[in-house]
């Protein structure tokens, strides 16, 4: 009874200590290496009017490169949504050291520009 009390003490206390292990610095920051910005000029069609800077959400791979881009709130300009994309989707990051957990990086970036 004891033997089997130690173990199941001996296996809570490694679970706990595993859960409070704090990843390394290093393993916490998303770093953007490469990435440019649309430069225009834009097309605008009957109808269309700048609203807003567009809003895009993405995801960034263990390896830095960026996927599943996608506008999350549109500038009102088809063009400007479609240069954003297209850029976005060229950005690349830092990638994560080996020896940091694999972990879903989803990214959402409002573009500013001389508004």
């Amino acid at each position: 009874m004891k033997l089997t009390i130690g173990i199941v003490l001996l296996t809570i206390g490694l679970v706990t200590s595993s859960w409070a292990q704090v990843p390394p610095p290093e393993c916490a920051k998303t770093v953007r290496i490469h990435g440019s910005f649309p430069k225009g000029p834009f097309k605008t069609l009957p109808g269309e009017s700048y609203k807003r800077s567009p809003t895009v959400k993405f995801l960034v791979q263990d390896d830095g490169t960026v996927s599943d881009v996608s506008i999350f709130r549109s500038s009102g300009v088809a063009d400007i949504d479609r240069q954003v994309l297209d850029a976005v989707a060229k950005w690349t990051y830092k990638p994560r050291p080996s020896r940091c957990p694999m972990i879903e990086n989803q990214m959402t970036v409002v573009i500013h520009w001389g508004e």
